[in-house]
């Protein structure tokens, strides 16, 4: 194999692993990839991931064309077996490179499971208070500060007033809800936009209608440990 073809080898390898690791471990990659994936308001919110994936997107593409360049280029007969060898194993890399695009979110997706079972003790420090007593009107408690409690009487929904930290500076929580036992925790900020769940062991994650007779059905879900499960509703 030539430095040229070795050269374009490892920027597919590496671009292909760089966008793998990216949408595993970066918290915003999720959504764009679900609903606005460089729009013009996407990219003006993160020029430094715009140009970043777009430089991905180039490495890619040129080394992709590259090696297809080599490909027709070789016509004589002493390549020829070479030739059909290298066109199958770049077949077969574009093949990859379709998987990767059809299960980017997935990735995604199982990189916030891993963010959310480290941060399991976190959530159960808001949770913990709640299990042993829940709320039954307006009020305040230490680990979730100020809330309003719905619907009156039984309420079901805490929304809060001062939305906890999770993570600090990433994951906030917004409302809670009691659904037949469980316990779960509605995200906001950078790696939020799903749910928190902790469930008895009789219970697991479905839809539900909430307090504030909202509607939520279910997509998926996927266990963090302990009881509790990272769950995303339809939006």
């Amino acid at each position: 194999m030539s430095r040229q073809s070795k050269w374009l080898w490892g920027s597919q390898i590496a671009a292909f692993c760089m966008l793998a690791i990216w949408a595993a471990v970066d918290p915003s990659f999720g959504s764009p990839v679900r609903s606005e994936w460089f729009s013009d308001s996407w990219i003006q919110a993160n020029p430094v991931r715009s140009v970043g994936i777009g430089l991905i997107a180039i490495l890619a593409v040129g080394s992709l064309l590259g090696l297809l360049v080599q490909f027709f280029a070789r016509s004589s007969p002493i390549t020829q077996h070479r030739s059909l060898a290298q066109l199958l194993a770049v077949v077969t890399l574009a093949g990859f490179w379709f998987a990767l695009a059809t299960h980017v979110d997935s990735i995604a997706w199982q990189g916030k499971r891993a963010r959310f079972a480290l941060r399991v003790e976190g959530l159960e420090r808001i949770v913990a208070p709640l299990r042993e007593e829940w709320p039954e009107r307006d009020g305040e408690l230490p680990a979730i500060g100020p809330f309003m409690a719905y619907p009156f009487g039984r309420p079901t929904t805490l929304v809060l007033l001062q939305a906890p930290s999770v993570a600090q500076q990433s994951v906030y929580v917004s409302a809670i809800e009691l659904q037949d036992g469980a316990i779960k925790l509605q995200l906001t900020g950078t790696d939020g936009g799903d749910w928190a769940e902790w469930h008895p062991p009789s219970s697991q994650p479905a839809s539900f209608v909430g307090g504030l007779s909202d509607p939520h059905e279910m997509e998926t879900a996927t266990p963090i440990g302990r009881g509790w499960y990272l769950v995303r509703y339809q939006s």
